[in-house]
């Protein structure tokens, strides 16, 4: 029999509590909601006014800030041109009112100039400045009265003085002082100008804060208040009643104005003397802030200028330390204060004074403290009511809808549950059937629901994990493939590799590693552009794809570089038959862009375990053997060798060597001589190192030049031959060797550098020596790389008084069109043309073309390497104007060269040429 629970009370009903819960939550709600907003909300709508005060007072510094900085910019410009330009009046003149008249800035760039040093922009002249400023229609006009000898002159200015104390790029401005057309306040902005790090004059920028008032004024309209600046000095920039801060002054019946400072207006207004106190203290402490010894700075600018007081050296000096501390916040500084009685405003205040670092100027905001107070109240009051409003409906609709919602459907449900079942009956309560249309109707519902959604669900996550899986197996894809070509990047080879080397020690057998580097890709590159060059990449990737076996690896290493992993090889033969392959695989042009492009590549074979049983001795010595090929001529194979390997440690020993024998000075100059074609006028030699190493004798060029180009000594070893080159000129000139050229080889290294041409006038301005009497031998390869940089440096060089000849000429690819945009004077026939000349047709027959193509542009031509009689018989048939070579006159030393031709230089021509070929032989 069923037990029936007793009705539950009214009190300890759900109705019941709920209702009364609802009720104290509400009451609650709104006594926190009174405090959190009386106490906290108030108190933030305080303080975020207190922000707005301070993202104004930032923002007009940020106005103001950017103005000077303009003008900063402007005057390190005006240092830069009076450090730089050639000392020409005319020049200037021209120069420097275009820069300072830009119409963006007219409003504000009121004048500028460059203020030389005694003596430093003309010789002789004290006082040579070049100043415009700007007249009462705005105009810039030169102002010429600076550099008149009878004046007092401008090197003891107050704005100059400073200058000679700062460093390269600082600004240092000046105190305030008035336009006499527009009477508002100025400032300058001086910044030194250098030559070798001596002091030689400043910069100046002339700036108006004309529009200084409306910048304040607009940027403290929205607080209620005002502002106001005032100058490193303290002396007032701007004031909202210019009456109390400017006084007027006559002279010579012209009515000047001048703003006073902060502490002649306290002496009249007791109620600024707060405001006064704190701006007088900001002073104070800038000052205590300058040590000992930059005191004694202080006095040295105070004592080279009269118009500078002590307190105001200290002052700049002060600045001078705040710009160069480089840990010091470069933003304004904020000073905040609370103001009993505002002399303006007639109630309490609050004061905020923005500092600004680069020219210790102060901004003072003033804003009155009872808006702030009012503001908050009003909008706290609003939030308050509002928010009570809101609760009130919210709790209303809340309570009607939760009763309905949920209140009344349990008790339907309780009185469901409560039905007796009558005995004896087996009858089944359909109360969780999901036929009803109630909650527990809609929970059996949704009970049956869940076993579908959960097998939807698992499969979902099935799904999800499989797409997971393959965006996994693309991004390792992507991080071990190369993503122009889709061949394995040098990640997975080099893992493949380490697979390769385990299979190999498991079965024993070989494997072959090809790294193969395609020719003259960079040629492509810049010729027809990147584009191109990947299109050819992907081209060749496709092709070398081909080649290989399904357990070999073909991979891109980077930029134009493949390589590959032969597994089981029998033999070497396996190895020539793939490489083989592989040449004839690129040997067939490539179609890009509807371009045949032909395309060679160099290649460098190694195997395991002959060569080396690991992965990084392998891959170093494919790359070994590949620079062995490209040193052969490129476009061929080499299987790496043990000669390769001591080679290289060679090379390594060479270039200890070197680096040691620059220091120790084991180089020496030889000369060869050059001259005309009747082999009677001395015009030149060609300077030719030769290396007296003290253990290893005399090492021959070709044994260390290509090392020294590697590795980059070039440089410093081209520097040393042009600086021994013109000490050795001077000892030619004194020994009355006159009238002859050096001829210095250029490596293409030393083309390509940024600062070559720099550094070759440095090297002939410490040596006294002009760039005349020197001719640059420059090969093809250096400037067939980047014909129009090529151009560009080349001219650059025939414009600094250097003489340019092509040296090796017919060796390299350069084509007639170059050859006529070059700016040379003379062409060097290779010595290979002239060694069998006089057997040898094909050779004449160059010969005879490179002599008449260069004779069509005008220039000269030299064959070098002559050594027979009948070839320079020969070159004096077809008109060849200067021969260099064993038969002429061999390389001699210096001291050699003097002695020869200083005897011969009071002879007769004949017996000139007489006594050289005895020399020769």
């Amino acid at each position: 029999m069923s037990v029936i629970r007793p009705t539950v009370r009214p009190k300890n009903t759900i109705l019941f509590k709920f209702s009364f819960g609802m009720s104290v939550l509400f009451l609650v709600m709104i006594t926190a909601t009174y405090m959190v907003v009386d106490l906290v909300a108030k108190e933030y709508l305080i303080n975020k006014n207190k922000e707005l005060i301070y993202e104004t007072g930032l923002h007009i510094v940020a106005d103001i800030s950017l103005r000077i900085s303009i003008a900063e910019t402007l005057a390190r410009n005006l240092a830069a041109v009076g450090e730089t330009l050639p000392k020409d009046p005319q020049l200037f003149r021209q120069v420097i009112p275009q820069m300072l008249d830009m119409p963006e800035n007219q409003d504000f760039i009121v004048g500028g100039g460059v203020w030389p040093e005694p003596e430093q922009f003309t010789p002789g002249v004290v006082l040579r400045s070049f100043f415009w400023g700007r007249d009462s229609l705005g105009k810039l006009q030169y102002f010429d009265q600076y550099n008149d000898v009878e004046s007092t002159g401008y090197h003891n200015e107050d704005w100059y003085v400073p200058g000679r104390y700062s460093k390269p790029g600082e600004c240092l401005w000046s105190k305030s002082y008035m336009d006499p057309y527009t009477l508002a306040p100025m400032v300058t902005c001086t910044v030194a100008m250098f030559q070798q790090q001596k002091f030689v004059g400043n910069a100046t920028v002339d700036v108006s804060l004309q529009q200084l008032k409306s910048i304040l004024r607009e940027g403290s309209a929205k607080l209620g208040g005002y502002a106001y600046a005032v100058d490193r000095n303290n002396k007032f920039l701007s004031f909202p009643d210019e009456q109390l801060t400017k006084i007027s002054n006559r002279d010579n019946n012209n009515l000047t104005q001048e703003y006073i400072t902060v502490k002649q207006l306290a002496e009249k207004l007791d109620l600024f003397q707060p405001i006064a106190d704190i701006l007088t203290e900001i002073n104070k402490t800038f000052i205590q802030s300058v040590a000992d010894n930059n005191r004694l700075l202080a006095e040295d600018i105070a004592e080279q200028s009269k118009q500078i007081s002590l307190l105001d050296a200290q002052l700049i000096v002060a600045n001078m330390l705040l710009l160069r501390e480089q840990k010091y916040d470069r933003n304004a500084k904020t000073i905040s204060m609370i103001s009993k009685q505002d002399f303006l405003l007639g109630e309490p205040v609050n004061v905020s004074v923005f500092i600004m670092p680069k020219t210790l100027w102060k901004v003072i905001v003033v804003t009155p403290q009872q808006v702030a107070i009012n503001s908050a109240s009003k909008v706290a009051n609003l939030i308050l009511i509002l928010l009570t409003a809101i609760m009130i409906i919210a709790a209303f609709f809340g309570f009607i809808y939760c009763r309905r919602s949920l209140i009344v459907p349990m008790y339907k449900m309780v009185k469901q549950l409560q039905q007796s079942v009558p005995e004896g009956e087996h009858t089944h309560t359909a109360l969780l059937d999901d036929r009803r249309q109630d909650e527990f109707g809609l929970l059996a519902y949704h009970f049956n629901q869940a076993k579908i959604a959960l097998d939807r669900n698992n499969r979902d996550l099935t799904l999800q994990i499989n797409e997971r899986k393959q965006a996994e197996q693309q991004l390792k894809h992507l991080a071990l493939h190369d993503p122009l070509t889709g061949l394995p990047n040098r990640l997975l080879f080099q893992d493949r590799l380490q697979q390769a080397i385990a299979l190999a020690k498991r079965h024993g057998h070989k494997f072959a590693v090809f790294f193969m580097d395609l020719d003259n890709f960079k040629i492509i590159n810049d010729t027809m552009g990147h584009e191109a060059g990947d299109e050819l990449l992907r081209q060749v990737a496709l092709r070398l794809s081909e080649t290989g076996r399904e357990t070999d690896t073909v991979a891109r290493l980077g930029g134009d570089e493949f390589a590959f992993i032969i597994n089981k090889i029998d033999s070497i033969a396996d190895a020539v038959n793939f490489a083989l392959r592989l040449n004839k695989l690129l040997k067939t042009p490539i179609a890009v862009n509807g371009n045949n492009i032909n395309i060679g590549s160099s290649i460098g074979v190694t195997i395991y375990p002959d060569d080396a049983d690991n992965c990084d001795e392998l891959l170093r010595n494919a790359d070994i053997a590949m620079y062995q090929a490209k040193d052969d001529g490129r476009n061929t194979t080499r299987f790496f060798t043990r000669e390769m390997k001591a080679k290289l440690q060679q090379n390594k020993e060479i270039l200890t060597d070197l680096a040691e024998s620059l220091t120790q000075d084991h180089f020496e100059l030889y000369y060869q001589p050059l001259f005309t074609i009747d082999h009677k006028t001395l015009v030149g030699a060609e300077a030719l190192i030769r290396w007296h190493h003290p253990d290893k004798g005399m090492i021959p060029p070709d044994k260390f030049i290509a090392v020294a180009e590697q590795s980059g000594l070039i440089n410093e070893l081209g520097d040393w031959v042009l600086a021994q080159a013109c000490r050795d000129i001077k000892n030619f000139v004194n020994a009355g060797i006159l009238d002859i050229k050096v001829a210095i080889n250029i490596s293409p290294v030393q083309f390509k550098r940024k600062d070559f041409l720099q550094q070759m006038l440095l090297i002939l301005a410490q040596h006294d020596v002009s760039a005349n009497c020197i001719e640059l031998e420059i090969t093809e390869g250096a400037v067939m790389d980047n014909v129009d940089q090529a151009i560009d440096m080349m001219q650059a060089l025939h414009d600094a008084g250097f003489q340019l000849a092509m040296d090796d000429f017919g060796t390299g690819y350069s084509s007639l069109s170059y050859l006529k945009r070059f700016p040379i004077q003379k062409v060097k026939i290779d010595r290979s043309f002239i060694s069998d000349l006089e057997n040898d047709d094909d050779n004449k027959s160059i010969t005879t073309a490179i002599i008449q193509m260069s004779h069509s542009l005008g220039l000269d031509v030299l064959a070098e390497g002559v050594e027979t009689k009948a070839q320079l018989q020969y070159l004096q048939g077809e008109k060849c104007d200067f021969v260099q070579g064993y038969y002429t006159g061999r390389p001699m030393p210096a001291s050699q060269f003097i002695e020869t031709f200083k005897r011969a230089k009071d002879t007769s021509l004949a017996e000139r040429a007489g006594m050289v070929s005895s020399i020769t032989t």
